[in-house]
């Protein structure tokens, strides 16, 4: 039996929400704050939600391949 993972809790501060990802440099453990909108990460909204126009105005050629134009 696989156990299933568990949605990451959204924490909040004075810049907004967040989730907390560690992650290991040089055998350290550290600290990664992720900004979220709506529970979902920041640059997940962005692919979802940006226009084509957009995508060619911040110079990210690759998601707009993606998306086929």
């Amino acid at each position: 039996m696989k156990k299933e993972k568990s949605k990451p809790k959204i924490l909040k501060d004075k810049r907004g929400e967040y989730i907390k990802q560690w992650y290991f440099i040089n055998g350290k453990q550290k600290l990664m704050k992720i900004n979220v909108i709506d529970g979902i990460p920041v640059y997940e909204c962005y692919e979802q939600n940006a226009d084509p126009i957009t995508l060619l105005e911040n110079g990210n050629y690759e998601l707009l391949h993606e998306l086929g134009y």
